[in-house]
């Protein structure tokens, strides 16, 4: 009689080192899988990665519960070992992801469900179009260095028109007026010519030229009815816009004034000029959320300022180009028009000095103006 209580035992002992092992054996998969998905060409593998992670929580958790259950410390431990693991590895992980993203200023970022996308690339020559730079006179990894940075900027810049686009829909639906909607789509406009001249500076370093695979994960951002397009509008304008075009514009600027090839930094000072607008774009957006619906967003736009601080701050260069950049001669990309890194941190924290005075400033003269309607 008292065999089979043994035999339970026993099979859930087995069934907690199983559900360990597992777990254990899930993690260097899902590392793999990760490192792969910080590339944009396998950005894709996002979904992988947290299949994965969360099999191996779930495996941990079962371990845990058959170790206790069996009384066996050892398969109880790894348990808790598989289970916390896959609970830092998903959030470091996720977090790596964003971080390696944010390489490359130009451009509104396009985000399909709380995911910025970009599209990979291939070869090809349909949105190349401007005059190409002189090359001449730089050696072979500065050359590639330009070339993969430019590139870069284009998948960024053709990501911003799609991302336009989703910004019209939200003031369509929130009755927004017919110039915003306008500004949007003009917005959207000039990114297409952004792209095309970032393409062409690629090829004009490169010697080849490159082009835009298909984006199907845009047919999974559709809008949530349960979300107030203004909320949205006034929240993402604060941070994609009014902060991060602004900051953009900045960098442009500077670049442009080191930058000594000629085709090159004419690029530079137009997407410094148009993307000066498309700030300005978003705090028009901001500023009508604020006098038509201020109810509605001012909560949400302060938790946003408080929370600037911790928005992603663009860098010069993606990770995953960091050792293909630092071989190339820093000199000579500044006489292209690229700064480091310590610049752009200089440039983001000003600006971020001044997107919070002007957005604190709107909050002020919005209260001021209630308090004397009130009276």
């Amino acid at each position: 009689m008292g065999q089979a209580p043994i035999d339970q035992q026993q099979k859930r002992a087995r069934s907690a080192w199983a559900m360990a092992l597992t777990a254990l054996g899930i993690a260097p998969v899902n590392f793999v899988v990760w490192m792969y998905s910080m590339s944009s060409k396998h950005s894709n593998l996002i979904g992988l990665f947290l299949f994965l992670a969360f099999a191996q929580l779930v495996c941990g958790i079962v371990a845990i519960v058959f170790g206790v259950r069996s009384q066996r410390v050892g398969a109880t431990v790894t348990g808790v070992l598989a289970a916390v693991g896959a609970v830092a590895g998903g959030f470091l992980g996720l977090v790596g992801m964003a971080l390696g993203a944010t390489g490359g200023a130009w451009g509104r970022p396009l985000r399909v469900r709380g995911r910025q996308l970009h599209p990979t690339l291939r070869n090809g020559a349909d949105w190349t179009a401007g005059e190409r730079p002189r090359a001449t006179g730089l050696d072979p990894a500065t050359r590639t260095a330009l070339a993969t940075l430019w590139w870069h900027d284009a998948q960024k810049e053709h990501a911003s028109v799609p991302a336009f686009s989703r910004v019209s829909w939200l003031l369509a639906a929130a009755g927004a007026p017919a110039d915003l909607l306008e500004w949007a789509h003009r917005a959207a406009i000039e990114e297409i010519e952004h792209t095309k001249a970032c393409f062409a500076l690629a090829a004009g370093y490169a010697g080849t030229s490159r082009t835009v695979e298909p984006m199907p994960d845009l047919l999974l951002g559709r809008f949530d009815p349960r979300v107030d397009p203004r909320v949205v509008l006034a929240v993402e304008s604060l941070s994609d816009g009014c902060q991060l075009e602004d900051f953009n514009a900045d960098v442009a600027a500077e670049c442009a004034k080191v930058c000594e090839e000629p085709v090159t930094r004419a690029v530079l000072e137009r997407i410094a000029r148009e993307e000066r607008s498309h700030a300005e774009f978003s705090w028009a957006v901001l500023d009508w959320t604020l006098a038509q619906h201020r109810d509605a967003v001012a909560d949400a736009i302060e938790a946003a300022l408080q929370s600037l601080e911790r928005y992603p701050r663009p860098t010069a260069v993606a990770r995953e180009y960091a050792d293909l950049v630092r071989n190339a001669d820093e000199s000579l990309l500044r006489k292209h028009g690229r700064l480091p890194d310590s610049r752009w941190a200089s440039i983001w924290e000003t600006r971020l000095v001044e997107t919070t005075r002007r957005v604190r400033a709107r909050m002020v003269r919005g209260r001021t103006r209630i308090a004397a309607c009130g009276a």
